[in-house]
């Protein structure tokens, strides 16, 4: 059997904290193409990335994925924990980070970020709003001391990373990524299986 290879050096890890809120319920199992939408990110992810990890602090509820499970150090600190719990547990100096209602993660933009590497421990999209996008980029293992000591103030916001980092941003049209945040958008969404 050939094994499969892989064009990053760098993990992927889905940022599956958050408590859906405005929606209700757990997004992150709602139904994306017949399968639930953290299952629909993992499969197109399996295309660049070798290695995939869940961040998440409930990881019984994404056990049928059979990916590892990453949990925050301490709960209840926001994206920026975990980013960092993902850094830590990552054999990799270049993780990719996304939410987990991103759920059409656009690859060529992802093949894009990844080819500004060098010089940069961060590679974020910026809008043409002028709004950066720190749930959906690369960084580097060395930003993790920083983002530790940024936590232990108590700074827990995820657009913090970039402050903090040697950041490339990435031009792209707003509309690129688009997030699932109410059910407004869930029914907007292209390929949804509305008998679901």
């Amino acid at each position: 059997m050939t094994t499969p290879t892989y064009p990053y050096e760098a993990g992927a890890i889905i940022l599956a904290g958050g408590s859906s809120r405005r929606m209700g319920q757990n997004k992150c199992l709602m139904k994306v193409n017949g399968v639930p939408m953290i299952q629909h990110i993992a499969q197109q992810l399996a295309s660049r990335f070798s290695d995939c990890y869940i961040s998440t602090n409930d990881p019984d509820t994404y056990s049928f994925l059979g990916l590892p499970a990453v949990a925050d150090e301490v709960p209840g600190k926001g994206p920026l924990m975990g980013i960092a719990a993902g850094m830590n547990h990552s054999p990799w100096d270049w993780n990719f980070f996304i939410a987990a209602d991103i759920p059409d993660p656009p690859l060529q933009l992802v093949d894009e970020l990844y080819r500004h590497r060098d010089g940069h421990t961060a590679i974020v999209p910026l809008t043409t709003s002028g709004h950066y996008q720190p749930l959906f980029a690369f960084y580097h293992r060395s930003l993790l001391q920083p983002i530790q000591t940024a936590m232990a103030s108590d700074q827990r916001h995820a657009h913090l990373v970039r402050e903090l980092a040697q950041s490339y941003g990435v031009p792209i049209d707003d509309s690129l990524l688009k997030n699932i945040n109410t059910f407004h958008d869930y029914r907007a969404l292209k390929n949804i299986n509305r008998t679901e």
